[in-house]
């Protein structure tokens, strides 16, 4: 994915502003800034495709180091913590169209990973149960007990159990948990790390912060939007301080 040029971003940020979801806007940041329309719809992509390209989109854009500060557990002391980027390319995303299997006893199960389009499907539903069961019930692809075919809404929580770990394993990237302690009260716990709402939140920044300087060069030297946008970070800068904006 090369580096998107700022007014792709821009345009990525302003089609985000209208989502009402975290899923929507990581999906509105990808779509606006991709190079070439994927094969399969970005919506459709497994959860750790989709995520392995918003890392990609921050690394291009950002840099490969992530700062980040969180709430301790314990103390509520506000903990920092930095990571790469590479640290979290462990392994190969699994795609969506990799059929998994579970066996449990006399049950047997062939199911698909959950995608974006999935996933915001089932946040219609107010209820987290019947958001799990919606989603089982939109990824299974197959159940049987001893032979005999039955509907996902009957299977056991054991077999429902088997079946997340399954999906964890396969697709690691799909859930990505760090592991921080605080300095000041030496609580440890493990912390998930969510690419797509964490890009956004530097994205928005970003995109606030240009629009304030077009709003300042526009207004001292009549340039267009179009033109700021497309000088370099430096060059606009520069011509801001000389503003002693």
């Amino acid at each position: 994915m090369p580096r998107p040029f700022p007014e792709a971003l821009l345009s990525a940020w302003e089609q985000g502003r209208a989502e009402p979801s975290p899923i929507g806007r990581s999906l509105a940041l990808l779509g606006a800034t991709a190079s070439d329309p994927a094969s399969v719809p970005l919506a459709d992509l497994s959860i750790g495709q989709r995520d392995a390209l918003l890392l990609q989109l921050h690394e291009e854009v950002f840099g490969d180091f992530f700062w980040a500060l969180a709430p301790c557990e314990g103390c509520q002391e506000r903990v920092e913590f930095s990571f790469r980027g590479s640290e979290l390319r462990s392994s190969e995303p699994v795609q969506c169209s990799d059929k998994q299997r579970v066996s449990w006893e006399r049950y047997e199960v062939e199911f698909r990973m959950p995608t974006s389009r999935d996933l915001l499907m089932v946040s219609e539903r107010k209820d987290t149960a019947e958001q799990r069961a919606q989603l089982l019930e939109r990824i299974v692809l197959s159940a049987e007990q001893g032979g005999e075919a039955i509907a996902a809404e009957d299977l056991p929580e054991e077999v429902v159990s088997a079946m997340e770990e399954t999906m964890q394993s396969a697709d690691a990237r799909a859930e990505v948990n760090l592991r921080l302690r605080c300095q000041s009260c030496g609580h440890e716990w493990s912390a998930l790390f969510d690419v797509g709402s964490f890009l956004w939140k530097k994205v928005d920044a970003w995109a606030l912060r240009l629009l304030q300087e077009v709003h300042a060069l526009a207004r001292a030297y009549g340039w267009s939007e179009r033109d700021i946008i497309c000088m370099t970070p430096w060059r606009r800068h520069a011509y801001l301080e000389m503003l002693g904006t």
